[in-house]
């Protein structure tokens, strides 16, 4: 277990990055720069002050709403940051720190595939490749020292059955089930994680999943599609912090 003051360093770094992953989420899909330009309010387009930009706080300092029009901020943006916070802060609180960096890693890299996943069912291919490079590279520490040979025969193997069972869904039903990014992020998570915890992902996911549907019936909400991706990131999370 790591020491609060590293954790809490660990979470201010976590909500910075979690800031740009939020401008990421928003601008990619609707083809707007993520990197370049200054940040602006996206309904009255004034550029914003560095005391709104403040991570964590400036979103309820200004309660949600931008400072010049009051149009409400989209709350990904909040969201992103707190995750950031929370998934980094966590990792270096509860693990060794030889691997909280590295899993914390993991977690921001997920961040913003789950949350382009759950607003536009979309898994960019850019950032499931990002993610399985890194696993190449760094898989052997969330995975307990797995070789890298198995890693790459799990990763085959997840690929394979996913797809597998995504084809033969939409053979029988007739539509889509699953998206086409679903088993590309499975397999890219397996260079990070023993091939004994590829069932363990899934159930953990289709648990999450059945919940979620549970919820949405309670709330008496329809849903046509689950965002599997996002189940599969919020999967690892749970799996990692309570293996290692």
């Amino acid at each position: 277990m790591g020491s609060p003051t590293l954790a809490m360093l660990a979470a201010v770094v976590g909500a910075i990055i979690g800031s740009y992953i939020g401008v990421l989420v928003l601008r990619w899909p609707a083809g707007e720069p993520t990197v370049s330009g200054r940040s602006r309010c996206d309904t009255c387009q004034r550029q914003l002050a560095w005391f709104d930009l403040v991570p964590l706080f400036s979103f309820l300092i200004l309660r949600g709403r931008c400072r010049y029009c009051k149009a409400v901020i989209d709350p990904v943006q909040a969201f992103a940051e707190w995750a950031g916070a929370i998934l980094c802060g966590l990792a270096f609180h509860l693990l060794p720190i030889e691997s909280a960096a590295v899993c914390a890693l993991l977690f921001l890299m997920l961040l913003p595939l789950a949350l382009l996943d759950a607003r536009h069912f979309w898994l960019p291919d850019r950032l499931v490749i990002a993610l399985a490079l890194l696993g190449l590279l760094l898989g052997g520490i969330p995975s307990g020292g797995v070789e890298l040979t198995m890693r790459l025969l799990a990763a085959a193997l997840a690929f394979v059955a996913l797809e597998s069972l995504r084809r033969l869904f939409r053979n029988v039903r007739g539509r889509e089930g699953m998206g086409a990014g679903d088993p590309k992020l499975f397999a890219a998570l397996a260079l990070w994680l023993s091939p004994y915890d590829m069932p363990l992902l899934i159930l953990i996911a289709s648990t999450l999943g059945i919940a979620l549907a549970l919820f949405t019936v309670a709330r008496r909400r329809s849903m046509q599609q689950m965002p599997f991706g996002s189940l599969l990131a919020a999967a690892v999370v749970v799996l990692v912090l309570v293996r290692l």
